[in-house]
């Protein structure tokens, strides 16, 4: 239940080595979470969407699928093949010496993982205050990081982080500094100043009108099924 990701090594049908990476997805956290989803000890391949019971009510899971005569079906997730869950991921190894290009902060708590749940600026505020000022470039140096840059609602770095990511890509400290010292930045260290608690309007949960899964107020699309908020 701990690995959300793995790599794994495995022979090819060039009778090589290959290596593979794989993610489970947000709709396989959903139902990890929510304790409704069962391995099947005799078929590896696949997982099963725990029935109904006095002490949980379980929705109806359903996945697509495509016949032997190439119509997409619906099926319910009783069994569910594991493959539905996992998202393949780009993976390799360096030629020779090779040190993280993005290893992170250097001081605890370390940024959250992108995914794992509702990131705001009062969470990137503890983080970066906890950061010494001389390693500005290492405590940007994650890729959880700049994604919470890149998409944060409250000041758009979209235009302007691409002279980040090549201050990171050539460790390059003075090309930092000089980012550090934008307008845009120094908009950032005002807003983070403030002590008042920087989040998003929580709202209420909300239930999916087609699998019934009780969403955060955060999401939009149904973390189980992807349908739409009503």
């Amino acid at each position: 239940k701990q690995w959300y990701q793995r790599r794994v090594r495995g022979g090819n049908s060039s009778n090589t080595i290959e290596m593979f990476a794989y993610q489970v997805s947000n709709q396989c956290m959903a139902l990890e979470r929510d304790n409704i989803l069962l391995p099947a000890k005799e078929h590896p391949g696949l997982a099963y969407v725990k029935v109904s019971s006095a002490e949980q009510y379980v929705p109806d899971v359903f996945f697509r699928e495509k016949d032997e005569y190439k119509n997409v079906v619906t099926k319910e997730a009783r069994p569910l093949p594991v493959e539905y869950l996992l998202l393949q991921l780009p993976t390799g190894t360096p030629l020779g010496d090779h040190s993280p290009l993005l290893p992170g902060g250097i001081s605890e708590p370390s940024f959250p993982i992108i995914n794992r749940g509702a990131v705001d600026l009062e969470i990137f505020k503890k983080y970066y205050r906890a950061q010494p000022d001389e390693f500005f470039l290492e405590s940007l140096s994650d890729i959880n990081v700049l994604y919470f840059l890149y998409t944060n609602d409250t000041l758009s770095f979209q235009e302007s982080i691409e002279g980040l990511c090549q201050a990171i890509r050539n460790k390059d400290k003075s090309a930092a500094l000089i980012f550090k010292e934008s307008p845009l930045w120094a908009t950032l260290e005002q807003i983070l100043a403030v002590d008042t608690v920087l989040t998003a309007s929580t709202g209420e949960n909300w239930n999916c009108e087609i699998c019934t899964l009780i969403n955060t107020a955060d999401k939009t699309l149904c973390a189980a099924c992807g349908s739409p908020k009503a």
